[in-house]
């Protein structure tokens, strides 16, 4: 992420995505697929915020130019975060449940705000993209978006959390 400008934390794409994610079953579906294909969630909800909410279709290219700018601060800041978060979850034995739990929160309100940082930032970007010239695809999670490298079939769950997300976002389309 590039943009020196202040974030606007709370924007449209922020409020679609806590609407989205607490949606059931959507959180157990993203989970699903970023555990199985460490897909970046935020980026998935930004494809479909464009979607479903400003009619617009992220080309394969426009797509490709936000995953890089977003690449940095997903690797440097959210995922060390939620490494964090996740190693702190089992019981320990030197260390009082509560007070874990205690420190254990404040790293998933860090992952949080991260996570609503790089929406931020990508909510400002998509309103730059609005003036190019873009198309309107049927499905709001274009085929490209989570392409197999190797051209792999995914596994059944990830087929059925990416059905399960895409008709969630035809939902919520306006």
């Amino acid at each position: 992420m590039d943009e020196l400008d202040a974030l606007d934390l709370e924007n449209p794409a922020w409020a679609f995505a806590l609407d989205f994610y607490r949606r059931p079953g959507v959180a157990e579906a993203c989970l699903t697929l970023q555990d199985q294909l460490n897909a970046d969630i935020v980026e998935l909800v930004v494809v479909l915020y464009a979607w479903s909410q400003l009619g617009m279709s992220l080309s394969e290219t426009q797509a490709g130019d936000l995953r890089r700018k977003m690449q940095g601060w997903r690797e440097t800041t959210v995922l060390p975060l939620r490494h964090i978060r996740r190693a702190m979850k089992p019981p320990r034995s030197d260390m009082p449940h509560e007070t874990k739990e205690f420190l254990r929160d404040q790293v998933k309100r860090a992952e949080l705000l991260a996570e609503q940082m790089q929406i931020a930032w990508a909510n400002a970007w998509i309103a730059r993209e609005k003036t190019a010239t873009h198309t309107f695809d049927p499905s709001p999670v274009p085929e490209w978006h989570f392409a197999s490298p190797k051209g792999d079939p995914f596994p059944e769950s990830c087929t059925q959390a990416l059905t399960f997300i895409a008709q969630t976002a035809i939902d919520m389309k306006q």
